[in-house]
Formats: C-alpha cells, structure tokens, sequence
C-alpha cells in the first residue's frame, strides 16, 4: 500500500498539480482576453441575428502574421434553412481561384447549383487559401461549425512539401511526425503559448522570418526537394492521414464531402527545379551538357526524332532528371506518340524538385481514399481525367490553366461542372443534371471584365520572378501571356461595351451580385448615377453583407447631401470591417461628419473625439477628426468649444511626439500649423512650423 501511495502522489505532484496549474492559468487569460481563438470562422451579431464570418487570425497559426495569408471574406447566417444549398470548398490557392479571384470555381460552382436548384437559396463558401497544405485544411475542417453546410468540396494536394511542415517550406521546420505537428499546432492555440511568444518578440531583436513579406513562389526557391529525398514518405503519409481526418470530420458534422483528384499543368510548365545525379563522374556530367545543348539545337529546328534519339541517350545517363523527360514528352508529342509523351510529362511532374503541383502519388492517394468511403458519405471525382477529356488528344497545359497549378475560367468551368454534377446526384440521384455551357456561365459571371485584364498583368509581372524564369520553356510561357492578354482585352473591350453585353442577363434576373458590383463600379465610370442606385439595390437584395456596397451607396448619398440615409449605411457597415483598425475608423469618422451635417453634433463630437482617444495609432484619422471637430465649431461660432478642441488636439500631439510615435507620421508639424490656423491659433501654429 505504501508503494502504492508513493507511486500516486508522485503522478498528483508531477502531473496533475502542473497540468492543473496550467489549465487554470490558461482559463484566467481566456477570461482576461489575452491571445486570439483560432477557429475558422469568429461568430457575429448583425441586428440581432447570428452570423459567422471569416477569422483574419486563423492562419497566424501557421505563417508569420506579417505575411497576411488568410481567408477570403465570407459572412453568411448562422442558422440552417430547408430552402437553402450551402456548399463549403476547402483547399489551397487553386481552389480559391487565384489569380482570377473574383472568377474562380466557387463562383462558377454558384452559378451551375443555381440554375440546377433554381427554389433553394445557393451559397458557396471559399474557405480556401493560399499556399496552405493538408496541415491547415485539416484544422479548417476541425473548426468548422457543425451542421453548417450540405456539401464540402474538397480540391487539396498542391502544397504539401511547400506548405505548413513540409520539407521545402520557408517557414516551418519539417517534422516527420503527424501526431507531433499535431500537438505543436494544439500548443500554440492556447493563450499561454501566445501571451509567452509575444512577450519573446517585444524583448528580442527582429527575427527576419517574423518581419516577412509576402513574395510568392520565389520564397521557396531555394528549398528544393527530390523525389528520393527520405522525407518524402512521410509527406505522403501525412497528407492520406489528414485527409481521411478531413472527411470523418466533415462526415461527423453532417456534410456530404466531394472529393476530387488535383488537376495540375503537365504539357506546358516544365519542371521548376531538375536535379542531376550525385554521383556522375566529371565525363559523363560533359557528356550529358553536350547531349543537352545538341537535342535542343535539334528540336529548335523541328527535327523532333532526332531531338528525341538524343533526350533518350540524356535519360539514360540520368533519369533523374527532370527536364530531360520534360523535353522528350515535347519531341514525342510533336511526333504524335501522346499516349508516351504523357508517360514522360507526369515523370518531369514527379521529378520536379520545387515540388508545387500535386504528383502523380498525391492523386493516387486521392483516389484510394476516396474508395473507402461509402457513396452516400463521399462523392469521388476524377477532375484530372475531366482535364484529360477537356484537353484531349493532348494533356492539360495553357488551354486550362494560366501557369503551373491555376486555372483559367475554361478550367474552372470544368471543374464547376464536375462538382455540380456530383452535388446533384447526391441530391437529386433520380434526376439527370442538366449543366450550363460554359458561355452561359460566363455571361452570368461577367467574364472576362476588366479585372481579368489587371490579373493578368499581375501574372506577366509574376513570370518575371523566381522560379519562372528557370523554365525551360520560360520563354514560350512570356509569349502566351502577352497573347492572352492581347485577346483578352480586345474581348473586354470599353465600358460601355461590358455594359451593353451585360444587360441581357440582368434583365433575366440571372446575374448574381457581384454581377451588379461590377455594373456600380461601370456605372460610377460613365458617371451614370441613377444605373449606380438601380444596381446597389439589386446587389442589397441579393448579398446585403459587403462592406463596399454600403460605402458605395453612402458615398452617392453624400454626394446627394441625403445624409440621414447615410447614417445607417455607415452603422451596418462596422459589421463588416473584420476589426481591420483603418476601417473602422474611416466609418466612425465618415460617421461624425454625417451627424454633424444632420445637426447632431453630441454624438458627432462623441465619434470624433473617440478616434485619438481609442485608435490613437490611426494618426492622420484623428487629425482629420480634429480638423472636422474644429472646423465646425468655427463655422458655428462656438469659441468655447474651438478652444476645448485645440487644446485636446495639443495635447494629442504632444503626446505623440513624447511616445515617438510622431515618426510615424512626418507631416504631423505641418497639419497641426494647418489645424490651429483653422483654430484661429496663429501663435501655435507657428510655434509647430518653426518645429524641425
């Protein structure tokens, strides 16, 4: 009995007392507001309904905050409705639709479940992002609201060596544990690993990896990976591990999961990165360059057979490496040989050693999971055969996608349709889905506008960036970007054209708001203002949960001097400025004005003054603020309360300049002169112009 007791009071004192110590610690600093939930979604009040809408921290878990990867905006109701069709899609960038955001499956996917379930109400949410893996899809999966959606698509598999704990990373180190990462994930969830870590970054010197700044793929470039690299089997692993946890997950919280291989560019995106064997002797790494140089003379010239003699002779001193199989596909393809040229396209994927697209054991994976599971529990699609089909005789390449692993609308189409298909045989298993064409979809999606011209731009200044230009068809890929955009924007057109082709489909009630957005925005152009209310109402109806659209329409009620209108505007739209500090405090001080042109100038004051008192960083705002405050009882001739405004604004300023938050804001001299002078407070103004 003795020993008995020794052994349990040494697990109380060694175990239980510390954990105890630490849940209530834990608990206390919940309760005190320190540190930040990382659900997916943060739970709202919008006039006393409930709403969820995206969590701008989520992904700090993962990557440094400066970085800002996070969620697209979503803000849709709480409670459930019979006569509405939620779709959730989870994934990484290809699945958010980069670069054609506004364009992207989700939205097409919208457009097809609308026209095929015209009486219930559609939504699709995107909670994919950018350059995240399984790793964080998993934990989106984990904190999704339960009964929430009908239908989860998942379109996951690009970034798992890139991505969160791979091995090529740039932020993370590799961790050849599931379990670990897991409990590393769980650890840095509570309030006390974040009240610990942040305490450590104000006392410590920067640390370049938290100062990052968001730079695209050429933040990997040096964290190449081979495909014999020993920490690739525990890549697969992890990534079958988390998604067979993905769709129990979403089984358990009653959505029906869509389940879809990750089609990637194998025709047109030759390899990133080829690594040469390691032990090649000096003759035979000259005799590889000369096999090289001689079987791309010879494909330059067209003599595909002979350029293929030659990549063949390169493979078989190194079938390692990458762009030799790349190369020969070309030579075959040209030579009509396309079922062996896929052979060896889906070989240069494999061997790619800056490993960005989903490989051919990643949908593999896809599709043996998918197989496990019951028809009425997971929807299996083959969306890289759909690409085959979409592409053939050829593989996918340009035609469907705009660079490695992105699509264009073409291949978002076919991916739309996919999806939508098996969402209707889910739902409707008797009845055959009658599908829009894909120009259908894009007249009700206004593709291509002139946005799609921007996006494409930003593409050509993308290529330009490491790794692109280390493809060795980098050239050939400037070339059909420049194409792209030529016929893109002479698609497009002026816009009074976008207009004009738009009307059709509005007049049928089938263009959905963003449609109506975009009209706003042409309409602002053209300077047609009754077009701008007509399409602001619309868009209300249809999706009243952006904040643009309230700042649009007080915008033209301002101009209009309707100011009472825009007081409510202006009050819903703090529903939707995500706690971004700028934002809100744009509204409160548009806010202050508008009560003060409406004669109600407590709460006008009381907004205004609450700017440098609660967002005293947000400098040129309360200045602003000042200004409006000062300018009005100046107007009024209240003398008493001009000269209670310039003494708080003194005092705000000084303040700054003690904290050295003045630095921040080097015209704060100049404004103040501008401020006292509105004042009438010549002496003080000059006082801070002879300030250096």
């Amino acid at each position: 009995m003795s020993n008995t007791r020794n052994i349990l009071f040494t697990i109380i004192t060694v175990v239980v007392i510390p954990l105890l110590f630490f849940v209530l610690v834990e608990f206390a600093l919940r309760l005190v507001g320190v540190g930040t939930h990382y659900q997916y979604f943060n739970q709202i009040d919008i006039d006393g309904e409930a709403f969820y809408q995206e969590n701008p921290d989520f992904a700090d878990q993962f990557y440094p905050r400066s970085l800002n990867v996070g969620p697209l905006q979503n803000t849709f109701a709480a409670e459930r409705s019979d006569g509405r069709l939620r779709v959730f899609v989870l994934g990484g960038s290809a699945a958010m639709g980069f670069p054609h955001k506004n364009h992207g499956v989700d939205r097409l996917l919208a457009t097809q479940l609308r026209a095929l379930f015209p009486k219930r109400d559609v939504e699709v949410v995107n909670t994919a992002m950018t350059s995240v893996n399984s790793h964080v899809v998993y934990q989106v999966a984990q904190t999704l609201p339960s009964e929430s959606a009908d239908v989860a698509v998942i379109l996951m598999g690009n970034n798992e060596v890139v991505g969160p704990y791979g091995p090529g990373t740039f932020n993370q180190n590799f961790l050849s544990s599931l379990s670990a990462i897991r409990a590393l994930q769980a650890l840095k969830r509570t309030r006390l690993w974040q009240l610990v870590d942040s305490s450590l970054a104000e006392v410590q010197s920067s640390d370049a990896k938290a100062d990052l700044e968001w730079q695209g793929m050429q933040m990997f470039v040096d964290n190449g990976v081979a495909e014999d690299d020993p920490r690739m089997s525990a890549v697969y692993k992890h990534f079958e591990g988390n998604l067979r946890d993905i769709v129990d997950t979403l089984n358990a919280k009653g959505m029906h999961v869509v389940l879809s291989t990750v089609p990637v560019n194998l025709r047109q995106s030759a390899p990133f990165l080829s690594i040469s064997r390691d032990d090649s002797s000096a003759s035979d790494e000259a005799k590889l360059t000369a096999l090289r140089e001689r079987a791309e003379a010879q494909a330059l010239n067209g003599r595909w057979r002979e350029a293929q003699d030659l990549w063949q002779q390169a493979i078989a001193l190194d079938a390692g490496y990458a762009d030799s199989h790349f190369q020969l596909a070309t030579s075959l393809e040209n030579l009509g040989e396309l079922a062996l040229a896929r052979s060896h396209y889906e070989r240069a994927l494999d061997l790619d050693g800056l490993r960005f697209r989903a490989d051919t054991r990643i949908n593999a994976i896809i599709e043996r999971v998918a197989r496990e599971y019951d028809s009425s529990n997971v929807s299996f699609v083959h969306s890289s055969k759909g690409f085959d089909r979409a592409s053939a005789p050829y593989a996918p390449g340009w035609d469907l996608l705009v660079e490695h692993v992105h699509y264009d609308f073409s291949g978002n189409a076919v991916l739309a349709r996919i999806f939508a298909r098996a969402i209707a045989r889910h739902l409707s298993p008797t009845t055959p889905p009658k599908l829009l064409k894909p120009e259908k979809v894009a007249a009700r999606i206004g593709f291509p506008n002139h946005e799609t011209i921007e996006n494409l731009k930003n593409l050509q200044g993308m290529a330009k960036q490491p790794p692109f230009p280390g493809q060795s068809n980098y050239q050939d890929y400037l070339a059909f970007l420049a194409t792209e955009l030529s016929s893109v924007t002479a698609e497009v057109g002026e816009p009074k054209d976008v207009v004009r082709r738009r009307q059709q489909v509005l007049v049928d009630g089938e263009g959905d708001w963003k449609l109506h957005f975009e009209m706003t925005a042409l309409a602002r152009h053209l300077k047609n203002k009754q077009a701008q209310y007509y399409h602001l109402d619309q868009l209300f109806k249809l999706y009243p949960h952006n904040r643009e659209s309230y700042i649009n329409l007080a915008t033209l009620l301002s101009q209009d001097g309707r100011w009472a209108e825009v007081i409510p505007l202006l009050e819903r739209s703090l529903s939707y400025t995500r706690g971004r500090d700028e934002l809100v405090v744009e509204v409160v001080g548009w806010l202050g004005t508008a009560h003060l042109k409406t004669n109600n100038t407590a709460k006008a004051t009381e907004l205004l003054l609450s700017i440098p008192g609660d967002y005293p960083d947000q400098v040129g705002m309360s200045l602003r603020a000042y200004g409006n405050l000062i300018k009005h009882s100046s107007d009024s001739g209240d003398a008493q309360a001009t000269e209670q405004y310039l003494t708080s604004l003194e005092n705000y300023a000084n303040t700054l300049v003690v904290s050295g938050a003045s630095e921040s804001y080097p015209r704060l001299n100049q404004r103040m002169a501008q401020l006292l002078t509105m004042g009438g407070d010549r002496a003080g103004a000059a006082r801070w112009r002879a300030v250096r």
